[in-house]
């Protein structure tokens, strides 16, 4: 007689089928199972996930030095608060305070800590939204918060596709206002519960004007909505030849009740260890709420299953109250400058555009002409007749090319970039890995093979 297994939830079932069947997961598996290394040189260079190792060598160093750390008694105990250890709120209390310019002194009791953004953003949909309501994003945005939201918490997101121009500008609040308006028509504003914005951008690569950021805090007002400005690419921003180039403002440094006329509650900050510091296996998430303790309430009710682990805890701390913070954040941002230069030009030189960027650890890259021309050598449909551009079968054409080739990147669709045909491409990885992967996109569009060569006339 044959067993069977008891059935998986229904649930489950479907993340599953979605998994199954799209594009982007199924590049990203073979990614993961085959990845680059010195030691496997025919894996695929992962050139499309925002990981920055451009300072794994101080950080090595550093956390080698700091093994002897003491580790407390409350490290090996649940700790000294639901949401994070008073060692953690303490170290982010004192960095927030020096690299964010807070209106309001960001205080230990205003900041959450998890094992992960992603985790955090979770926990928030859960808190401040019912399954089936949505969080508003404008335009392109983060690939992963699609699962953040909706995973588990069942919360949808609903993109305001923006125009050209409009990204960052007064321009995309008002389109987030039209958003609104046609949803208050149509009986659905009710459904919005929280907007949602990426400061610096993922995957654009700007900051947010000042102005921008209050207008933002007038809609949230006007429209009784959470304001979440996930601003974990705060400290990676570096010189660059965009012409849309400008410091960050983080949305702490904001009076938004005498500025903006909104209430300081709707304000949730958040951030992470993920990329300022290059860090993304240690997973560390932080938010900081500093006018409303019963949202803070909410999160604790089921911090227990996104709690922040002692060692990452204790390395980060060591970290942020180093004398040496300074000069690592420093260091990192030029480096980071010095990774842009080195992909910028290279696209230059094969005549690939570009978004310029002067933040994060990407470039959004056009690959539209590559696209249509790949889909037809591997059977793909072209496309309308007259139609400018590549169709998404045709950018997922490529993207499974790339893959084949040994090079993975950040394919459009996936970041709800409007128009098929668009690649984004991270320049933080190390020099050596990311040459290797520039010589194999240049065999696959037929580039002509520069990738080696400038990799040495670049150092």
């Amino acid at each position: 007689m044959e067993l069977s297994s008891p059935p998986l939830s229904s649930r489950a079932q479907e993340q599953m089928r979605k998994g199954s069947e799209s594009p982007l997961f199924s590049a990203l598996f073979k990614t993961f199972g085959n990845q680059w290394s010195e030691e496997n040189p025919d894996g695929v260079v992962n050139a499309g996930l925002a990981e920055n190792s451009l300072m794994h060598d101080f950080l090595y160093e550093f956390y080698e030095r700091k093994y002897n750390l003491k580790i407390e008694h409350t490290d090996l105990t649940y700790g000294t608060s639901i949401l994070g250890s008073s060692r953690i709120f303490n170290a982010l209390s004192r960095y927030y305070s020096r690299y964010f310019a807070p209106h309001t002194p960001v205080d230990p009791a205003h900041i959450a800590t998890s094992n992960g953004l992603s985790p955090m953003i979770e926990h928030l949909a859960a808190v401040i939204s019912d399954a089936g309501d949505a969080w508003l994003l404008p335009g392109e945005y983060y690939n992963a918060f699609k699962q953040d939201l909706g995973a588990t918490s069942l919360v949808d997101i609903a993109n305001v596709e923006l125009r050209e121009g409009e990204h960052g500008e007064l321009a995309e609040v008002e389109a987030m206002e039209r958003e609104m308006q046609r949803r208050k028509a149509e009986g659905l504003a009710s459904k919005i519960t929280a907007v949602l914005v990426t400061n610096p951008h993922n995957p654009l690569g700007f900051c947010y004007k000042r102005e921008t950021l209050v207008h933002y805090a007038k809609f949230a007002e006007r429209w009784n909505l959470y304001l979440v400005v996930d601003e974990i690419y705060a400290l990676s921003v570096f010189p660059s030849d965009s012409p849309d180039a400008r410091p960050f403002t983080s949305i702490l440094s904001i009076d938004v009740l005498s500025e903006a006329h909104c209430n300081p509650s709707r304000i949730i900050q958040l951030y992470g260890m993920s990329k300022d510091f290059g860090s993304n296996g240690l997973r560390a998430g932080t938010l900081v709420c500093q006018h409303n303790p019963l949202l803070l309430r909410g999160l604790a009710s089921t911090a227990m299953t996104m709690r922040m682990g002692s060692p990452t805890d204790i390395l980060w701390s060591a970290l942020l109250n180093s004398d040496e913070l300074p000069f690592y954040l420093e260091e990192n941002q030029k480096r980071l400058a010095k990774g842009y230069r080195y992909l910028a030009a290279w696209l230059k030189v094969q005549g690939l555009p570009f978004r310029p960027a002067n933040a994060g650890h990407f470039v959004l890259v056009d690959f539209r002409e590559h696209a249509k021309k790949m889909a037809k050598k591997v059977g793909k449909a072209v496309g309308e007749e007259g139609m400018e551009g590549p169709t998404t079968e045709q950018e997922v054409a490529l993207l499974d090319k790339f893959v084949d080739a040994g090079v993975y990147l950040g394919p459009g669709f996936s970041y709800a970039v409007p128009q098929p045909g668009f690649f984004r491409m991270t320049f933080s990885i190390r020099r050596k890995e990311l040459s290797i992967g520039l010589a194999r996109i240049e065999k696959v569009c037929e580039l002509p093979p520069k990738a080696v060569d400038f990799a040495k006339e670049m150092q």
